[in-house]
């Protein structure tokens, strides 16, 4: 459940790829993003462009949720 409500505030964030009145402001570079869920995991691919803000702001909000964020770019934990 609590993964179902991180993607939902990631999506409040941002939209999702898939969503066509976005334009270009989101940093996912897949979607539906709620099909990168998948049991207590998420892996959400990020565009270049928008990976730094956005990774940032996905891993804070993990540690808001009790959730644990590994980059796999840095093969680290995120604080």
């Amino acid at each position: 459940m609590r993964i179902a409500a991180y993607v939902a505030a990631l999506l409040e964030r941002w939209c999702d790829l898939t969503e066509n009145e976005c334009g270009d402001t989101f940093p996912w570079s897949t979607g539906p993003l709620t099909s990168e869920a998948c049991g207590p995991l998420v892996y959400f691919p990020m565009r270049w462009s928008t990976a730094e803000e956005a990774s940032s702001y996905a891993a804070a909000l993990a540690d808001s949720m009790g959730l644990v964020c590994f980059d796999p770019q840095q093969s680290q934990l995120r604080p």
